[in-house]
């Protein structure tokens, strides 16, 4: 990996939110840990915990690019309204020249892509709906 490389991802680490990465291949390991520019306060005590909605849908499995279409034939891995079946591959997330499956958690509809084609995502950024 470059320096090039190395900066490019931490910079879409930053930018995702991701506050650190670890790479590891054959002869090479990477760990990057990076300092959030703005830290949200913490919750006082006797502040109720924010309610969150809890999503059903896609999720991404780690950090990456977020591709609709595989990299090399431009073909869709899937198109909306189409059906999925559970571990079905529903997009793909590209680490650098590394390509990684977007896996469906479970049978439905594909709906709406919730972030678009070429987006830098962080670990369990909502990336589909699921219908």
């Amino acid at each position: 990996m470059t320096a090039q490389e190395i900066e490019r991802l931490a910079a879409w680490c930053a930018a995702a939110g991701v506050s650190e990465i670890e790479l590891a291949q054959a002869g090479f390991s990477l760990c990057l840990r990076i300092q959030p520019a703005n830290v949200e306060p913490r919750a006082t005590v006797g502040e109720p915990p924010k309610a969150e909605m809890i999503f059903t849908g896609v999720r991404a499995p780690g950090v990456g690019v977020f591709r609709l279409a595989h990299p090399t034939t431009g073909h869709p891995v899937v198109e909306r309204g189409q059906p999925v079946r559970k571990g079905g591959t529903v997009g793909i997330l590209q680490i650098g020249p590394c390509l990684r499956a977007v896996i469906a958690p479970a049978d439905g509809v594909l709906g709406a892509a919730l972030v678009e084609d070429g987006a830098v995502v962080g670990y369990g950024t909502p990336l589909y709906e699921l219908l």
